[in-house]
């Protein structure tokens, strides 16, 4: 059984500013209404996207930076160290350039009318029943449901990346044999 140490927080190793990546993320919103996003699968998202860069045995649990508390010879070979020849968390995230900007584009939140009206391009007098039959065909569930800004009512509401893989995921997409001579 390896025996684990801490490697220092979020804080002391990628950035003095932030207590957690999710202060990062937040600060990217630039104002942004968080409402608008599923932000708890971002979170997810960034974590794991740190998780798959950084060496084996090495992970991001909470804010801190856990791993073998006596690494074996060249374990951390071909990672960035520091001066003092610890890991450099700090360049490894960096150097994996995560874009939270596709984090935020695929975990943004659509209703019907956005995704009639510009993810389908509908040029139907009501875009939202056309996005209505389509997701109900393809099997979308909502994400969640929120008032309608003046009726009130339950609106739904769906991811954008399930939205778009649902879309490019359905049958006879690319696939035309009639084209073929």
């Amino acid at each position: 059984m390896t025996t684990t140490t801490s490697y220092g927080t979020w804080t002391t190793k990628v950035s003095s500013y932030e207590s957690s990546p999710e202060d990062g993320i937040h600060a990217f919103l630039n104002g942004n209404d968080p409402d608008e996003y599923d932000m708890d699968s971002i979170f997810r998202a960034y974590r794991e996207a740190i998780d798959a860069v950084l060496p084996p045995g090495v992970s991001l649990c909470g804010n801190e930076f856990i791993g073998p508390s006596e690494p074996a010879a060249g374990e951390f070979d071909g990672y960035p160290m520091t001066e003092f020849g610890d890991l450099d968390f700090h360049t490894i995230i960096e150097d994996a350039d995560i874009d939270l900007g596709d984090l935020f584009e695929r975990y943004e939140l659509f209703n019907l009318e956005h995704i009639g009206r510009w993810v389908l391009e509908s040029k139907a007098k009501e875009p939202a029943k056309a996005a209505a039959a389509m997701v109900s065909k393809l099997g979308i569930k909502p994400f969640n449901y929120r008032p309608h800004p003046e009726s009130g009512r339950p609106q739904a509401w769906y991811v954008s990346g399930e939205v778009r893989d649902a879309l490019a995921a359905r049958p006879g997409r690319g696939a035309r044999t009639d084209l073929q001579g």
